[in-house]
């Protein structure tokens, strides 16, 4: 389950660190991006990051499901999802 206080603020973090360390690539996403600023994001580990920044852990990807999940919950925060076999905003 993603823990609902994480906020924009804590995500936009995590992208900046993002930014500036890569991610693993065992954590490269599949079907979907992150898209903030024309750069483009693993949901799954953007949100992994993100819980760091509000809950003082890296949140374990076995403990939530990415797609629908991740993605309803990134995009209620403000956040566009990318398709990226159609590239399509979702």
């Amino acid at each position: 389950m993603i823990p609902k206080n994480i906020e924009r603020k804590h995500i936009i973090k995590a992208l900046e660190e993002i930014d500036e360390t890569g991610w693993p690539k065992r954590r490269a996403s599949t079907k979907y991006s992150v898209k903030y600023e024309n750069s483009f994001y693993p949901p799954k580990y953007v949100l992994s990051v993100a819980n760091r920044y509000a809950n003082g852990t890296e949140l374990d990807p076995e403990t939530f499901q990415g797609g629908d999940p991740a993605n309803h919950f990134l995009k209620s925060r403000g956040f566009k999802i990318i398709d990226k076999g159609t590239k399509d905003i979702i």
